[in-house]
């Protein structure tokens, strides 16, 4: 449906296209004769159409349902900000840093060559001499050392017994406990004759301590045997030893300490999207003085990780920008307690340690692609971090950690600009009556307390195909505001301006046909963007219009 507008609203369009103001109409608060003087010719109407006191915050805010939609904000410094968080941009979890494959298995036998194939007397219990095996914990990674391991965990057992007694096989885990009782020992009762008996020994909330941290992970397991005599008061053997395997399985660790070696991860790659709509309606050069991105990390891996970045920006023109930020070293839990209940990190990307000022004067009004990798254990010069070194914090991750990353882009509006040119259009425009119009000019009044220059360039009258019926030349020009040294608003500096903006007669036939109004404009910041300025949100602008006009009202 097109938009109607008539006598003499149409001529309130050209203020709104290039301020975003509710306008509103008290005769109390205009003087008609003071108006009416601005041109040289009579008018026979004379109109206040609009007044107003905005700040800057006013204008921009956008009154977004959810706070997190808003990409214009007011900062805690007071300044205009343009933000925007990218949740979830990468993550990476225990199992990128710490797994368990399936574990060897391994065997020992006892020699019961002292027991004939022929009975022989037994009269009481026999002890053997006990064993002890050692054993290793594999995991993946050939330079991962493990100091301390908690987990779930089960050994399976296998045992062939060639005697005709019953056998009460004792196995303790010497580095192992649970609930603090070391070493720990468990009793198995081995049937008569025995080929391949199977039984498994459960180890829920088992801990092992390491004794000589290496990359072996070696621990140590040893078996008692004890023969048990019965009423027959003989023994007799199938001439074979006493064998036993055993395997350890299922292993669900709950929390590691040690050196998780020299690891890289791939982090991933994928595509932001800002949402800063105006960036497609500027062209021109403008710099910002201190954008900052971060990565906000909420981490429950004990381990450092030095984060290698990069993003590139590309701009509605096709042209991209590397961000190219040095690699940092963002803060990590080291405590047990730490790991289990995690910590809140960040890394920011400013204009000291990447190329973000000229990044976002591209500016990114595409899409931003990012990728990168984590290498752990890493100090930030590169070289190699050691957790076992005296001094050092030793590696800790639990079975369930993780590292997940949000990124922030915050744009504090202190920058300058040089001749930015903005355009805008109003579509579906159906303007009626125009033949009534003999004269006409728009007078805006206006005290600018923003330090920007706005520089009215040219009004386009067009027909539905955009064809332009009638062009509106003008240099109207809302004069900045000046600023102290900082770059913010000086009060004193903030005047009265009157601009005209008068149609001609050939401007005003256009009317009937005109579908469309494009405006072009100008800004730059105070000094001809020689100077950076501060935008805040108490930065104010009044403004009153008022239509002059001649009308035929026999028409």
């Amino acid at each position: 449906m097109k938009r109607e507008i008539r006598i003499p609203i149409l001529l309130v369009l050209f203020c709104f296209l290039t301020m975003p103001f509710k306008s509103c109409v008290d005769s109390d608060d205009y003087d008609f004769d003071r108006l009416s003087d601005k041109v040289d010719w009579q008018p026979n109407f004379v109109a206040p159409i609009g007044y107003g006191e905005y700040s800057l915050w006013y204008l921009l805010n956008q009154h977004e349902e959810l706070e997190a939609d808003q990409t214009i904000i007011l900062g805690d410094d007071g300044l205009i900000h343009i933000k925007h968080i990218e949740k979830d941009i990468f993550s990476y979890g225990t199992d990128e840093v710490l797994t368990f494959p399936t574990q060897d298995p391994y065997s020992t036998t006892f020699d019961m060559s002292d027991y004939p194939t022929v009975s022989i007397p037994f009269p009481s219990d026999q002890t053997l001499a006990s064993t002890t095996k050692g054993f290793n914990i594999k995991a993946d990674g050939t330079d991962i050392i493990l100091t301390k391991l908690k987990l779930d965990t089960k050994v399976s057992f296998t045992v062939s017994n060639p005697v005709d007694k019953a056998i009460k096989l004792t196995v303790t885990l010497d580095e192992g406990s649970v609930g603090g009782v070391n070493p720990l020992s468990k009793d198995f009762d081995i049937i008569p004759n025995a080929n391949g008996q199977t039984f498994d020994w459960d180890l829920t909330d088992l801990e092992f301590t390491f004794p000589s941290p290496s990359i072996n992970n070696t621990l140590h397991i040893s078996f008692g045997v004890t023969i048990l005599a019965d009423a027959s008061g003989t023994i007799r053997s199938n001439g074979n030893d006493l064998e036993i395997g055993y395997q350890f399985g299922g292993l669900a660790f709950k929390l590691a300490k040690g050196d998780f070696g020299d690891q890289t991860i791939d982090v991933g790659s994928g595509t932001i999207d800002m949402g800063v709509d105006f960036w497609d309606d500027i062209d021109g050069n403008f710099t910002f003085a201190d954008p900052r991105i971060s990565l906000m990390f909420n981490n429950t891996v004990g381990v450092p990780f030095l984060v290698s970045a990069n993003m590139t920006g590309s701009n509605t023109d096709g042209e991209t920008l590397s961000l190219d930020p040095d690699d940092q070293l963002p803060a990590y839990p080291t405590t047990e307690a730490d790991v289990l209940a995690g910590i809140e990190a960040s890394i920011t990307y400013n204009k000291d340690n990447s190329q973000i000022v000229p990044f976002m004067a591209l500016p990114p009004s595409g899409d931003i692609t990012y990728s990168g990798s984590v290498r752990i254990n890493r100090n930030l010069d590169g070289t190699r971090y050691d957790p076992l070194a005296a001094g050092n914090n030793i590696n800790i991750i639990s079975g369930t950690s993780s590292i997940t990353a949000d990124l922030e882009m915050d744009i504090p509006m202190d920058f300058k600009a040089d001749n930015l040119s903005i355009s805008d259009t109003i579509d579906e425009v159906d303007i009626s009556d125009a033949e009534k119009i003999v004269k006409a000019a728009l007078i805006i009044t206006s005290e600018n307390g923003l330090p920007l220059d706005v520089k009215i360039e040219n009004i386009f009258l067009t027909d539905a195909s955009y064809t332009v019926l009638s062009t509106i030349s003008n240099e109207s020009i809302i004069n900045a505001a000046g600023v102290t040294a900082n770059g913010e608003v000086d009060p004193s500096t903030v005047k009265e301006v009157v601009n005209t903006i008068e149609l001609s007669e050939d401007q005003i036939k256009s009317l009937n046909d005109t579908e469309n109004i494009i405006i072009k404009a100008a800004v730059s910041t105070y000094d001809e963007g020689k100077q950076s300025v501060k935008l805040k949100g108490s930065d104010k602008l009044k403004f009153s219009i008022s239509v002059n006009a001649q009308v035929d009202l026999s028409k």
